[in-house]
């Protein structure tokens, strides 16, 4: 039973836009098809979670964002295609706009139906992370028994995108075709990220948060399902495999600042020859099983594709690949760990200390309202660079800051009185890390001598902090 608290109304706003690139009937302003993983990709994986995994707690590591459990409906890969310039509420806010009150009613039913095996799912997952944790602590863990977690984990996923699925494909069949038009012209917009315009009149159901929540991310993935092709829906990213080493955490923790590559490289710069060695052979592991775990991926999704047809899926088949894949997923799981431990055996006190600084300056603070606080006075403080790095465009005196944290040094195409020095500091400085920009911020003259920045600079840390939490939230 759905618990009333929350109105749920959705408002649709922006322009018709046409497809910029149209691949079987799937509209992408990236071809994935040039998107494989490769060895950089999963180097980067490695090496930035072995910065959340040794520096982090059981709840850094538990947390897994909406959407990545029984991720097998394709709204990944439209995110990626679209350059990451949509998002699961838009997504969603368009399809609800489109479905009828009944078939609305239809995904609110499935809230209450997918409890039990995502519950499965989780209780799965948090088994494996345990079992993990014990490594870390010098506990005995035997291989064989973590890769059997492994197996269960991934048939519990399974069963968990059947029961979606199934739910999905019933829907599904009751669309008109007008429905399924607007759909894909919903997706297009989005892709092009030029959504287009519905009449709405919103609806009265009531949701809790969470139910909320939850119903955003199932009707997200319903638009991406129904109307991608299963080439498109077969993509998968570098960090879905072995989602258990905290980087999902860290990522929220930092208010979406961290870059995956840049802290990659930031641990890279820590760590010795032998130690990024170390971190490669679980590279080279996963490179070697990564095929095996997309062709059985792509097995799974052809099962639970039959539902959009209107047929019953197979859920013993469902189980059986979803616990081949799993075992996958947990060799791969596995190798990193062990490459992991070898490095922190082979850590220098000062190598150790190093990290932990790394970590704390992606995390404002463990509490939530100390983070609400920062982010507030983070606001204040940015009312004094928006006099300069102003919003509008026109006659710009200083570069957006818009997505400042993570972007190339010197980037902004719209500016282009950069000055030398800054110009040659981003020949050797690369991107705006945290780090660099908390450098910055510090002193811009001392940082970069020869800046035209007419800024003293902020003295205090937290002040610091502050404002670079609040530069994170910025699009």
């Amino acid at each position: 039973m759905r618990t009333p608290t929350i109105l749920l109304s959705f408002f649709i706003s922006s322009a018709l836009a046409l497809p910029v690139v149209a691949q079987n009937g799937v509209t992408a302003l990236r071809d994935l098809s040039d998107h494989d993983v490769d060895e950089a990709q999963l180097r980067s994986a490695v090496a930035s979670r072995t910065l959340t995994w040794l520096t982090g707690v059981s709840a850094n590591n538990d947390y897994i964002s909406v959407g990545r459990m029984a991720n097998f409906f394709g709204f990944v890969a439209l995110r990626v295609s679209s350059g990451q310039s949509l998002t699961r509420a838009h997504v969603a806010r368009d399809t609800l706009a489109v479905l009828k009150p009944s078939q609305i009613e239809l995904l609110v039913a499935l809230l209450d139906a997918q409890i039990s095996p995502h519950q499965a799912t989780q209780g799965a997952r948090i088994q494996m992370n345990r079992a993990l944790e014990w490594l870390l602590v010098g506990d005995h863990v035997d291989e064989a028994e973590f890769l059997a977690l492994g197996r269960t984990y991934g048939a519990a996923e399974a069963e968990l995108g059947r029961v979606i699925a199934q739910s999905f494909g019933e829907i599904a069949m009751t669309l008109s075709k007008e429905q399924q038009s607007t759909l894909r012209l919903i997706r297009e917009g989005h892709a092009a990220g030029q959504p287009i315009t519905i009449p709405h009149s919103g609806n009265g159901m009531r949701l809790s948060d969470v139910d909320r929540q939850e119903l955003v991310n199932l009707a997200a993935r319903f638009l991406s399902w129904t109307t991608g092709s299963p080439e498109f829906n077969d993509f998968e990213v570098v960090g879905k495999p072995s989602q258990h080493f905290g980087f999902v955490s860290l990522r929220l923790a930092s208010g979406h600042a961290v870059r995956r590559g840049v802290v990659a490289q930031q641990v890279l710069d820590i760590l010795t020859l032998d130690q990024s060695r170390m971190l490669n052979v679980s590279v080279q592991q996963n490179v070697d099983v990564f095929d095996a775990f997309l062709s059985l991926r792509g097995e799974l999704m052809r099962k639970l594709e039959v539902a959009l047809d209107g047929q019953v899926i197979d859920a013993d088949e469902v189980q059986r690949l979803g616990a081949a894949i799993g075992e996958i997923e947990a060799k791969m799981t596995w190798a990193q760990a062990m490459a992991m431990l070898n490095v922190r055996d082979a850590l220098s006190e000062e190598q150790l200390t190093e990290l932990l600084e790394l970590r704390a300056t992606y995390t404002v603070s463990t509490s939530e309202s100390a983070t609400q606080d920062a982010m507030d006075r983070g606001r204040q403080l940015f009312a004094q660079c928006a006099l300069c790095h102003a919003p509008s465009r026109d006659n710009a005196v200083a570069p957006s800051l818009a997505r400042i944290v993570g972007r190339p040094i010197a980037s902004d195409d719209d500016f282009q009185h950069y000055s030398p020095a800054m110009i040659l500091f981003a020949e050797t400085e690369g991107n705006w890390s945290t780090t660099t920009l908390d450098r910055f911020l510090s002193s811009p003259r001392s940082a970069v001598p020869g800046t035209t920045m007419g800024f003293d600079g902020l003295g205090s840390a937290r002040d610091r902090a502050a404002i670079l939490a609040y530069l994170a939230t910025l699009e």
